[in-house]
């Protein structure tokens, strides 16, 4: 949901930790649907609807950009994790580009690997995550990270792309272009001109540029530089 950022009125919280990217919360918005753009990294998101209903979604890492509906008179709460960062009981790759409501054991509390837990909120979202580390529910491949940061982790190439989609659900070729189109957005929205864009971020030509962009974020250079939603 990073790209809602544009329409959704988000409040972050980061904390250093081995396990979680963010966590946020927002409120619905007056929008019927918002563009989600590929991401990497998958969440579990709470939904609190106005009526009192709750429900908790394994939402898994998303490859290519979407046009979702946005549920009305609702609160979000989310728990982004870090890459390398998976659930053993939940295989990654089954959650690629789908989100998997959790089973409710009562209103407050959820069925997740094998155990129930207590659903989190906004302010003890970090508490929710130790407890699931503590229990052996989460756990994480330091292989995915040393990976990204090209760092030499010692086991075969084969070995490393077999770690990083067991952790992941994507191949590492798959995360690197997500983040080149994030990072090729970045530049084209500060003023970077698209032909010093496609050098930077070392597309083979405009063409191959626009093609990613517009895969990954539903959008062309033109309308990143131009500001338009």
């Amino acid at each position: 949901m990073e790209w809602a950022t544009t329409i959704f009125p988000f409040e972050n919280r980061t904390e250093p930790s081995d396990y979680v990217e963010r966590i946020w919360r927002t409120r619905a918005v007056p929008q019927k649907t918002m563009i989600s753009v590929a991401v990497p990294r998958w969440q579990i998101v709470v939904v609190k609807q106005s009526h009192g209903a709750t429900s908790v979604i394994v939402r898994g890492p998303e490859t290519k950009a979407s046009i979702v509906e946005i549920p009305q008179d609702a609160e979000f709460l989310g728990i982004e994790f870090k890459l390398g960062t998976f659930i053993p009981a939940l295989a990654a790759e089954t959650l690629v580009d789908i989100g998997r409501e959790l089973k409710p054991v009562s209103k407050t509390r959820i069925n997740l690997a094998g155990s129930n837990w207590e659903i989190p909120s906004f302010e003890n979202a970090a508490d929710f995550v130790s407890h699931l580390v503590k229990d052996g529910a989460l756990v994480r491949d330091s292989v995915v990270e040393q990976t990204l940061l090209r760092k030499d982790v010692g086991i075969t190439e084969r070995s490393v792309q077999r770690r990083f989609l067991h952790a992941t659900g994507l191949t590492y070729a798959t995360v690197r272009q997500i983040e080149r189109a994030k990072r090729t957005a970045a530049l084209l929205s500060a003023g970077t001109s698209i032909l010093d864009a496609v050098e930077i971020a070392g597309y083979s030509d405009q063409a191959h540029m626009t093609r990613s962009l517009q895969r990954f974020l539903c959008k062309t250079p033109g309308r990143l530089i131009s500001g338009k939603p």
